[in-house]
Formats: C-alpha cells, sequence, structure tokens
C-alpha cells in the first residue's frame, strides 16, 4: 500500500466535496437572487451600500492562506451575476486613450458576462444613464487638464446621475500597465455605510486654491481634498471637484457653515455623489 497516494487521494476527494458543497450554495444564492428580484417588486436593486457592506464584512472574517483580494474578486462576479438575475443591465463605459484601464475596471467590478457598452465620450455615459440607457456609467477619475469635465454636469441637476461608487473597490484588479481608479455613477441617490467619502462640486466667483478649500472644509470637521479644477460659469468663476472623508446629504448645514465662512468666495455647493470608502487589501501577502 502507498500511504503517500492513499492520502494524496483522499485529499482529491475531499476537494471534490468541497467543491459540490460550494456549488450547491453558489445555486442556492442564485435562486434566493431570483426571489429578492419578486420580493423587491418595484423597489432598486442596485445597492452599492449593500454590496459594500457585504464585501466588508467578508474580508473582516477572512482567514488562512488565500488573499483576500481573491475573495473580492470571487464574490464580485457573483454579486453581479446575481444582479443580473433580478434585473438585466448594461453598464456604459467611457472611451478614453488617456485613460486606459477603465473599461477593465467595469468588468472587474461589474462582471465579465453582463452587457456592456463603450461610448466616445464621458458625456456620452453620463447621458446614457440619465436617459435610462444604462443603468451604471463607469468614467475614469477626474483631472485639471479635461477641455470636456463631465462632473460639473452633474452639479447642474439635482435629479440626475450621482457618483455611487469609487473604483477599485477592493484590489487593483487585472489591468496592465497603471492602475487606473474610476467613479461609477447612476441614477440613484447614495446611502452611507458608515466609512464613506463624499464628493462636492464648490462654484466660486474666482480662483479658489486647494489649500483655501482644504481650510475651509477643516473650519466643520471635515478632511478634503480637490481632486479636480474646470472653469465657471462666470467670468474669472471657478469649479473644484472636492472629495471628503465623510458622507455628506444635500442641505447638510456643515456645507451651509462653509459658504458662511467663505465671506463671499462661494457662489454655490452641490453634492454630486458619495461612496463607501475602498477597502485597503494586501493582495500578496495572505494574514
Amino acid at each position: 500500500m502507498n500511504t503517500k497516494t492513499d492520502n494524496l487521494d483522499d485529499l482529491r476527494r475531499e476537494i471534490d466535496r468541497i467543491d459540490d458543497a460550494m456549488h450547491d450554495l453558489v445555486m442556492r444564492r442564485a435562486e434566493v437572487a431570483q426571489s429578492l428580484r419578486r420580493a423587491k417588486a418595484a423597489g432598486p436593486t442596485f445597492r452599492p451600500v449593500r454590496e459594500a457592506m457585504l464585501l466588508r464584512r467578508l474580508v473582516a472574517r477572512h482567514q488562512g492562506a488565500l488573499p483576500p483580494s481573491i475573495v473580492v474578486r470571487i464574490w464580485r462576479e457573483m454579486m453581479a451575476a446575481n444582479l443580473r438575475l433580478q434585473r438585466p443591465f448594461t453598464v456604459a463605459v467611457a472611451d478614453q486613450p488617456e485613460q486606459p484601464g477603465v473599461w477593465d475596471l467595469a468588468r472587474d467590478h461589474y462582471g465579465s458576462h453582463g452587457a456592456s457598452m463603450t461610448l466616445a465620450s464621458p458625456a456620452q455615459v453620463v447621458s446614457a444613464v440619465a436617459e435610462g440607457e444604462a443603468l451604471i456609467g463607469v468614467l475614469g477619475m477626474p483631472r485639471d487638464d479635461e477641455t470636456a469635465p463631465w462632473w460639473p454636469t452633474l452639479a447642474a441637476s439635482d435629479r440626475g446621475p450621482r457618483v455611487v461608487v469609487r473604483l477599485p473597490f477592493g484590489g487593483s484588479g487585472n489591468a496592465r500597465g497603471e492602475r487606473p481608479q474610476a467613479l461609477a455613477v447612476a441614477l440613484l441617490e447614495p446611502e452611507a455605510t458608515g466609512q464613506d467619502r463624499a464628493l462636492v462640486a464648490v462654484e466660486s466667483r474666482d480662483a479658489l486654491s486647494r489649500t483655501r478649500v482644504a481650510e475651509l472644509f477643516g473650519r466643520v470637521g471635515l478632511s478634503a481634498g480637490v481632486l479636480a479644477v474646470a472653469a465657471g460659469a462666470g467670468n474669472g468663476a471657478q469649479l473644484s471637484l472636492v472629495e471628503t472623508n465623510q458622507f455628506l446629504q444635500p442641505g447638510d448645514q456643515r456645507l451651509k457653515a462653509i459658504e458662511a465662512a467663505s465671506a463671499g468666495e462661494i457662489a454655490r455647493m452641490s453634492v454630486i455623489g458619495g461612496y463607501a470608502e475602498p477597502l485597503t487589501l494586501n493582495e500578496t501577502n495572505p494574514r
């Protein structure tokens, strides 16, 4: 009797049993997802806040040799597939040569087998979401050098798409070259998870430095940084896209306090999104 071979066969049979059990649970999860579709009726099926909290919970309880980034990747694919069982949806992605890898981010987060459309400009992506042609739009991170930035469009409307996810959420994904970052927009009001960031479009009558913006937000206990700057509507006016370290809703009293403290520098502020703070994962060294 070859003890080594016998042990190897036992281990392989154990893996087969585990695979069968996992497959049974995956199929059961899909059945429950379809039941959710019926239970939700007209309610929203796409809830980024729920997805973020689930992944945080799994990463917090994860142990062993398997890197947590792999767990996130497995569950992201499964959640995207189950969401499609509840509601078929399309993801629109902006094709910007200067920001390669955004399509890869969208595929990693929203599933490799779903419907997607690639559009020539960020403005077309925002429009596709606003008009219901796509449930989700994925756009490269705003930059100062953009000739036609997309994010001011969100500030111009109280009922349009909002930023609801920052990508990548967990791990850098499989994009080649530089690791891109992106934002996802949807016709959905952002929800808080307890560890969140908000995006605020700040319209100033004149140029406002990044240091001044951070100082004004700091007065109300918010840590903030300017992600991008664009020209405003008036002569010399400026729009600043500000990311804060806490969730904010339109009408938040802290925003009113910032506007008052600016002594006329700030003309208007609009909350254009909020999202769960992305996970920080060690992708190579397991815990």
